[in-house]
């Protein structure tokens, strides 16, 4: 009972700071913000008091509990003085809407504090790696988006509930749909946070948390370490360490190395020193991140003829795309071939490598050969396969765009959603089924033709669970794209071609929109939060977290003869 309680309260501070905007307005809204006021005022002290009364000792349960009487105490100050500050009128407003969203934030935090200590839920939850990397996700897209609505965060209108919970799951899953102008509906702190969701959903929270551990030379628990390892697909729970060091600081590298070199393109454009700094390392940490944020409300189009700009952004994109353990293993290439050493690179990274040049190559030709006598028609001949070329290699899941997408022609907009659904590396900040996944069903169809019994690749055999995982993304991709679309061509205004292009952009964490997510309604966003969330783990990771304990079977049951195709 106490366990659905504490529950109970847990979604009801959240929907508190969700309406907190709502407060001023008079009606519903103002009696039901109030009824929650209370309703948690009262839970908290009466939860102080029941536990104050099992002690048995009120000073001994303080005395031992000094935390829990503090935060009472300093949670009940705020309480009244927010009161006062109702009463007194305009002049306190934004004052009291900020204390008002600390005090409920801090009961949040406290109640899932109760909660996790006596809840077999939420420990359950934590010692399940797939299970931690969805929960922390949801965690920091919720908080995401209660700070998104604050309204030091906007420059007029704060953001709706829905549209906060969008943005800040498009920040965090690096996907990059956006339903208001970034650059002119929040303030530089709006566009902070925003840069930060996004490198926390680049790298993952549990990432990062694991990298503060470490550097404080801290030791973690054989849980952390399967987790850590499962986080990062290696089976090596020796190196996980230096792993983590690695990637952290190869990201906060290559990010720091891109803002430098487009702090001149910027200052070039107008732009004062210190707007060109800030404009600098958000688009570079947006590009390595493969968001597609972009500061400007035409994206990247003002800059479609610079060179400078084009190819620091692409170089960005694909090293974000291509995954960590590529870009480690083309360091340790380079580094040996220098010291003359000879070395390889791995299987995995010469798929990545040639399916990922492949698609890039191709997709600049097709664009091109499509577009040239439509939109890229008044452009010269280099620009326009400049722009093919910039558009080719965002589709790997980044959404800049220096062409208007609403004005390509149908062929255009259904290759862009092929080469979309394919998406970037395994283990990047990519989206996508991954060139891997393609690579993997490629070699078991070429295996089937030939008729072997193995599936090799590059002279090495892949195991039969890899190629079951692989189908089974590309099925669960292509289930997943189809109901939410159907949905939305029920609910929405819009061409099914360009629904159709909204949803594969938002399960491949592209970004690129064919003009529509602005008019979207309440269900048509819900559903594409819903692809951008699944884009963004990996319909493995949910599968997972959402499976059961695995039961062993001894029994052995009859195979059923079943025709396929």
């Amino acid at each position: 009972m106490r366990k659905i309680v504490l529950t109970f309260f847990v979604m009801l501070g959240i929907v508190a700071l969700f309406l907190e905007q709502y407060r001023n307005s008079p009606g519903i809204y103002f009696q039901i913000i109030t009824f929650i006021d209370y309703s948690l005022v009262l839970y908290l002290v009466g939860d102080f008091l029941w536990e104050m009364k099992e002690n048995g000792n009120a000073r001994r349960y303080i005395r031992r509990n000094p935390f829990s009487f503090y935060f009472l105490v300093f949670y009940l100050l705020i309480f009244v003085i927010n009161i006062m500050m109702r009463k007194m009128g305009g002049a306190f407003s934004n004052e009291n809407n900020l204390m008002t969203f600390i005090r409920n934030l801090m009961l949040i935090l406290k109640i899932f504090g109760r909660f996790k200590k006596v809840s077999t839920y939420v420990h359950s939850i934590i010692t399940k790696p797939a299970q931690t990397v969805v929960f922390s996700f949801v965690m920091v897209i919720l908080i995401g988006s209660l700070i998104l609505m604050m309204p030091v965060m906007n420059s007029g209108t704060p953001l709706k509930p829905i549209d906060a919970l969008f943005t800040a799951t498009s920040a965090v899953c690096v996907t990059g749909l956006i339903v208001v102008d970034t650059p002119v509906h929040f303030t530089y702190a709006g566009k902070t946070v925003l840069m930060i969701l996004i490198q926390i959903g680049g790298l993952g929270i549990m990432l990062l948390s694991f990298f503060m551990v470490f550097l404080f030379r801290q030791s973690i628990s054989i849980k952390d370490r399967n987790l850590l390892s499962y986080m990062l697909n290696s089976q090596n729970v020796q190196t996980l360490k230096d792993s983590v060091k690695r990637i952290i600081f190869l990201t906060f590298l290559i990010e720091f190395i891109g803002a430098l070199l487009l702090f001149p393109v910027f200052l070039k454009s107008g732009s004062s020193i210190a707007k060109a700094v800030f404009f600098s390392l958000f688009h570079s940490i947006s590009a390595f991140c493969n968001a597609g944020f972009s500061l400007f409300s035409d994206s990247l189009m003002s800059f479609n003829g610079s060179l400078a700009m084009n190819f620091i952004i692409t170089t960005l994109i694909i090293a974000g795309g291509i995954s960590f353990a590529v870009l480690t293993d083309l360091y340790s290439l380079i580094k040996q071939r220098l010291l003359k050493k000879g070395g390889s690179l791995s299987i995995n990274s010469k798929v990545v490598i040639i399916v990922s040049s492949l698609l890039t190559g191709l997709g600049t030709l097709l664009i091109y050969k499509l577009e040239h006598r439509n939109l890229l028609f008044p452009h010269p001949v280099g620009q326009q396969y400049l722009e093919a070329y910039f558009q080719s290699v965002t589709l790997r899941t980044a959404g800049f765009n220096t062409m208007p997408f609403e004005s390509l022609t149908n062929g255009t907009l259904l290759i862009m959603m092929g080469i979309m659904f394919i998406g970037g590396a395994s283990g990047s900040t990519a989206g996508g089924i991954k060139v891997n996944t393609l690579g993997v069903v490629w070699a078991y169809i070429r295996s089937f033709r030939r008729g072997n019994d193995d599936v090799l690749l590059y002279r090495h055999q892949i195991q039969k669970d890899r190629i079951l995982q692989a189908f089974t993304v590309i099925a669960f991709g292509l289930l997943s794209i189809f109901l939410i679309s159907s949905i939305l061509v029920i609910t929405e205004d819009a061409a099914p071609l360009k629904i159709l292009f909204e949803t594969v952009s938002a399960f491949a964490t592209v970004g690129l929109s064919a003009g529509i997510t602005g008019s979207l309604s309440v269900i048509g966003k819900i559903g594409i939060i819903f692809l951008m969330f699944l884009g963004r783990l990996g319909p493995l990771t949910l599968l997972t977290a959402s499976s059961g304990s695995e039961k062993q079977s001894k029994i052995s049951y009859p195979e059923a003869a079943i025709m396929i195709g």
